[in-house]
C-alpha cells in the first residue's frame, strides 16, 4: 500500500489542495475502488439508537479510583480517594466526581467486563472499541464501530458520519488502518486548546473563497480525462470523485461550521462543560450530535496510563470528567436525544489492584469498569461485581466481544453480518459468538 496511506491526516486546510495520484487525504486510486466491503446477509434488526458518543480515557484509567471503589480494602489497594453515594440505591463512585453521582440514574456502569487477562498492553484499545482481538503484524485491524456506520449508513452530504476528536494514535486502535481501508477512516481534528476553536477547521484559507474549489474540480476533471477514457480506469477514477465531493460539500456546510462553532452556545451552558480544551472537545461532540452526525470519538485528556503519580493525576482529571461527561450526559437527556444516543466513557484496560512504589497502578486486564448510557442502555443500574479489591470478577463476567455484540445489536447492525476486505477478504463484525449483556439493556 501506498506509504501515504498509512499516515492518517486530520481534515486541515492543506489537504483540501493536493492533485495527484496519492489524491485527498492520501489516498490512491486503488484504495477507493477497493474499499467498497458490501455486506452480505445481514438479519434485519430494529435499531434502538441512531448515534454515539465515545468518551475514550487512552492508556487505562484506574476503575479502583473511580467507579469500582473498595473503601474497606488494606490502604495499599483502596487508595487516596473515598466513595460517595449516589441518587441510585447502592451505587457509589468516587467523590471527586459529585456530578455524576447526581445523575447516576441516567447511566449504567459495567463493572464484571475485562478481557480476563493480567498482563495486558495497549492493543486492549483495539479490542474495546472494535469488539474483536487486535490483529498482529501486518494484517489490517478490524474497523472501529464509526467505520463500520461510514460504510453501511453514509450521512448526506452536509454531514460526515464519524468526527474524531483529539490524538487518535494514542491507544485507540481501528480507527484507522483497518480492514475497510482509510476512505472510511474518521475525520480528524484536534484543537490544542480551549481557543484554538474547531469551527476554523473547515474554513477555507485567507484569500480564497468557495468558489475556487469549484476551479480546483474542473482542473481534477481535466487531468483525469485521460484516464476516463480507459474502461477499466473508470471505476478507480470515480471512486475519486465521489470521495473529494464529499470533501468538498462538507466543506460547504454551513450547518457543520455552525456545530463546530463553539461561540454559538450559551456561556452558561458552556461553562458548565470545563474550561479545558478536553471539555470543550465533549461539548463539540454534543453540538454534532445534535446536528446529526452518528457517531462523535472524542479522546479525553492526554493519557490515563498512571504507573505513576496515578492520584495526583486523578485530582485533576476526574472532576474535568465529571463536568463534561455529566454535562453531555443532561444535556442530552433535556433535549431529547439521549434515548436513541449511546454513550460510552471508557479506556482499554482497567489497572492493577496493589499500589506500586510510585504511587501508581500498573496495568491490568482481568477487569475494568464501563460507563453506558442512552440508545437502548438501562438508566441506575450497576452490572456485575468484582472482588473486595476489584482484582477480578465475581458476578456476571462478559467479554469484551459481547461489548460489541450489544452495541452493534443497539444500533441495528447484525454483528454475524459480513464485510469484505480491501483485498475481498470475508470477515465477520465480531468474530466470537459471544451473548449479549442483556443486564444492561432497557
Amino acid at each position: 500500500m501506498n506509504t501515504a496511506c498509512r499516515e492518517h491526516r486530520s481534515l486541515g486546510r492543506r489537504d483540501f489542495f493536493r492533485i495527484g495520484g496519492a489524491g485527498l487525504f492520501g489516498l490512491t486510486l486503488a484504495d477507493l475502488w477497493r474499499s467498497r466491503a458490501i455486506a452480505e446477509g445481514a438479519r434485519s434488526i430494529v435499531p434502538q439508537a441512531d448515534q454515539m458518543v465515545v468518551v475514550w480515557l487512552g492508556g487505562g484509567p484506574p476503575h479502583q479510583d473511580m467507579f469500582d471503589m473498595k473503601p474497606d480494602a488494606p490502604a495499599e489497594i483502596r487508595g487516596e480517594y473515598k466513595p460517595i453515594h449516589t441518587n441510585v440505591d447502592g451505587m457509589q463512585i468516587c467523590e471527586l466526581m459529585p456530578r455524576l453521582a447526581k445523575i447516576a440514574d441516567k447511566f449504567t456502569l459495567l463493572r464484571s467486563v475485562g478481557i480476563n487477562s493480567e498482563k495486558w498492553e495497549h492493543g486492549g484499545g483495539q479490542y474495546w472499541l472494535t469488539g474483536n482481538p487486535r490483529k498482529t503484524g501486518s494484517t489490517p485491524d478490524y474497523p472501529m464501530y464509526g467505520n463500520v456506520l461510514t460504510k453501511l449508513r453514509p450521512t448526506s452530504k452536509d454531514l460526515p458520519t464519524f468526527v474524531a476528536f483529539g490524538d487518535i494514535d494514542n491507544h485507540a486502535y481501528g480507527l484507522k488502518q483497518n480492514y475497510l481501508g482509510p476512505a472510511f477512516d474518521p475525520i480528524v481534528m484536534n484543537p490544542t486548546d480551549a481557543q484554538d476553536q474547531v469551527r476554523n477547521m473547515l474554513v477555507p484559507p485567507p484569500g480564497l473563497e468557495l468558489n475556487d474549489f469549484d476551479d480546483r474540480n474542473a482542473l481534477l476533471a481535466a487531468l483525469d480525462g485521460g484516464l476516463r477514457r480507459q474502461d477499466r480506469l473508470e471505476p478507480l477514477v470515480s471512486g475519486l470523485d465521489r470521495f473529494q465531493q464529499m470533501s468538498m460539500d462538507l466543506l460547504r456546510s454551513p450547518k457543520l461550521r455552525e456545530s463546530l462553532d463553539l461561540e454559538r452556545e450559551d456561556a452558561r451552558s458552556a461553562e458548565r462543560y470545563g474550561k479545558n480544551s478536553h471539555a470543550r472537545k465533549v461539548l463539540a461532540a454534543r453540538r454534532l450530535i445534535e446536528a446529526g452526525v452518528p457517531l462523535v470519538y472524542t479522546h479525553f485528556e492526554s493519557n490515563w496510563d498512571h504507573h505513576g503519580g496515578n492520584f495526583k493525576s486523578c485530582k485533576t482529571k476526574l472532576p474535568n470528567l465529571d463536568n463534561a461527561v455529566a454535562s453531555l450526559i443532561e444535556d442530552l437527556d433535556d433535549r431529547g436525544l439521549l434515548e436513541r444516543t449511546i454513550v460510552l466513557v471508557l479506556g482499554e484496560m482497567g489497572r492493577t489492584p496493589r499500589i506500586n512504589d510510585k504511587a501508581g497502578r500498573d496495568h491490568w486486564g482481568n477487569c475494568q469498569s464501563v460507563l453506558v448510557a442512552g440508545g437502548g442502555f438501562a438508566r441506575g443500574q450497576v452490572v456485575g461485581a468484582t472482588d473486595e479489591h476489584a482484582a477480578y470478577v465475581v458476578d456476571n463476567y462478559y467479554k469484551v466481544e459481547s461489548f460489541g455484540r450489544t452495541l452493534y445489536h443497539l444500533l441495528g447492525i447484525d454483528p454475524d453480518q459480513v464485510l469484505y476486505t480491501t483485498e475481498n477478504r470475508p470477515h465477520r463484525l465480531i468474530v466470537d459468538d459471544a451473548p449479549l449483556i442483556q443486564e444492561a439493556l432497557a
